[in-house]
């Protein structure tokens, strides 16, 4: 095999590898990015999108350190099943699991959509600096 050809399966491996990172995909075949994912969320399950931002301005209001990097942080643990390193990250899974017994109704698919659809939005709306609270700020106005 040809150094160009080589070049090419690698760079070709290493992008699949790098969408794989950057969102992950439904079982419908949306990605965080996609917005047929936040529009059907927001059509069909307006009131579990309001849940988890609930759980995450209620640990911001409580803890004020929490920056959008913890919650995307979080949000990601949450999503993939794993464990954050950062504890105010680990608190906000908590309780986001806590809401997840609460809403039994909702399938575990519908729920990580939720999640993803929120991922997207703290994506959209912040730096991921650390102490940006740009997500955090816009949304706060809509929870009380």
């Amino acid at each position: 095999m040809s150094k160009l050809k080589r070049l090419r399966r690698k760079r070709a491996e290493q992008k699949k590898v790098n969408i794989r990172q950057m969102g992950w995909h439904s079982p419908t075949g949306e990605t965080v990015g996609s917005g047929k994912l936040l529009k059907r969320m927001t059509r069909d399950h307006q009131d579990l999108l309001q849940n988890i931002e609930f759980v995450l301005i209620s640990g911001y209001r409580d803890n004020g350190t929490i920056d959008d990097r913890i919650v995307a942080d979080a949000l990601s643990a949450a999503i993939g099943g794993n464990v954050s390193q950062d504890r105010r990250a680990q608190s906000l899974t908590e309780a986001l699991e806590g809401i997840r017994e609460f809403r039994s109704d909702v399938s575990d698919e519908i729920w990580r959509d939720g999640l993803r659809t929120v991922l997207q939005s703290v994506r959209r709306h912040s730096s991921l600096r650390p102490g940006s609270r740009g997500y955090l700020d816009f949304v706060s106005d809509f929870i009380l």
